[in-house]
């Protein structure tokens, strides 16, 4: 079953594939749970991972989606030494699946029904410009 869905106009697919699968072999040559291509826009996951550890590598994978589609890359690159850009970009996936969720959480059980949630525009305009 192919798994697909937009993010900021991004048509991204998901799929999952063996353990031992070429596609989970990481920018860094490393054997990972999961992948995210920007290029193809394809995440791809192992087929042997369920329950916590699935949600949290998805999560993290979903962290890497936003921050191409958004334009987020840029961004972070700035703030960082070339030689930290990949792991300041893993860091920031792992806080985002390790936490936000509490975070979120939070936020609605103490705003209750005025809890919103929006995306900032200027993050909306800087994919517009990245994809011109």
């Amino acid at each position: 079953m192919l798994r697909q869905f937009y993010m900021n106009g991004d048509l991204w697919r998901v799929q999952f594939v063996s353990p031992h699968d070429s596609m989970l072999i990481d920018r860094t040559g490393q054997r990972t749970l999961a992948v995210s291509d920007y290029s193809t826009m394809i995440i791809s996951i192992a087929n042997n991972l369920r329950g916590e550890l699935l949600n949290r590598v998805f999560i993290h994978e979903l962290g890497h989606c936003a921050m191409f589609s958004y334009g987020l890359l840029p961004e972070l690159h700035r703030m960082v030494k070339k030689q930290y850009w990949v792991e300041a970009e893993e860091f920031v996936c792992n806080m985002l699946a390790d936490y936000g969720c509490f975070v979120i959480g939070v936020a609605k059980d103490v705003l209750g029904n005025q809890f919103t949630y929006a995306v900032s525009y200027t993050h909306l305009r800087a994919h517009e410009t990245r994809s011109n």
